[in-house]
């Protein structure tokens, strides 16, 4: 058995396979044995996260240029490349799919509240969490003058904290959740601004009379665009493209005839 082997730590598994493939001269993976010796995992908004650690060795009758290396323990496990399932393996997981789990809605806020809660404490920052249910919905809301980090620039900072949270609900519950989520009241101020911003730009349509496509958005604002224009005489407004890079569109009414989206 060969005694040629590297331990590689990369973001992903994928590439700490390229980069102990390279560092052992080998062409591909079936040259080598591939062992995992641990998973990446990633950390709250990109922070505190672990490596992948892969060892490869050589596999017997392969000849290669690399170093013998030293051995480290750790538990492994195996790993091949390009391995596909069988599709009659493929089938029976359609088979024994779980059973829809219904939701407790106060249960999910109890658990929103207090995730939220700690992670505000874990980050050092002074803050409060409230919530409260609207039908099936979930509505917290993160307050308090140091929560502000946790708005980021356009938002993107609060988006990944709504899917963080989302996802610990699920995990917590075993149930799917409609949470809407607010921090530093972030989405009053940016409905306000889209407003005003909206009002300010269908003036200057109706005076150019010249339809204007604005940068991609989320729905939220979109829909928050669509019913700033939507009673203002004249103008109208629809969504183009694609998500996520799907924009609001305003124009003259007598350009673009009845084509209006509801979001």
């Amino acid at each position: 058995m060969s005694n040629k082997w590297v331990e590689v730590e990369a973001k992903t598994i994928d590439d700490a396979i390229k980069a102990g493939l390279k560092e052992l001269n080998l062409e591909d993976a079936t040259q080598a044995n591939i062992n995992i010796l641990r998973e990446p995992e990633g950390g709250v908004f990109g922070v505190g996260g672990t490596k992948a650690l892969v060892r490869i060795s050589v596999r017997n009758g392969v000849q290669n240029n690399s170093r013998d290396g030293n051995n480290r323990g750790g538990n492994t496990r195996s790993y091949s490349q390009n391995k596909r399932t069988p599709k009659n393996n493929d089938k029976k997981r359609d088979y024994e799919k779980k059973p829809r789990v219904e939701a407790d809605p106060k249960e999910q806020l109890d658990v929103s509240i207090k995730f939220l809660e700690g992670l505000i404490n874990s980050f050092g920052l002074k803050g409060t969490v409230t919530g409260e249910l609207d039908d099936q919905n979930l509505l917290v809301a993160v307050k308090g003058e140091q929560t502000e980090a946790l708005v980021g620039e356009k938002g993107n900072i609060i988006r990944s904290l709504h899917e963080l949270t989302r996802t610990v609900i699920q995990r917590k519950t075993g149930a799917g959740t409609r949470l809407r989520l607010d921090v530093a009241d972030y989405a009053v101020k940016r409905k306000e601004a889209l407003t005003i911003y909206a009002e300010r730009l269908t003036k200057q349509i109706l005076e150019d009379h010249q339809e204007v496509m604005l940068e991609p958005m989320n729905s939220v604002d979109r829909k928050t665009l669509h019913d700033a224009v939507s009673n203002i005489e004249g103008i109208q407004s629809y969504s183009e493209g694609r998500e996520p890079y799907r924009s609001v569109v305003f124009a003259p009414t007598e350009k673009q005839g009845s084509k209006k989206e509801e979001e």
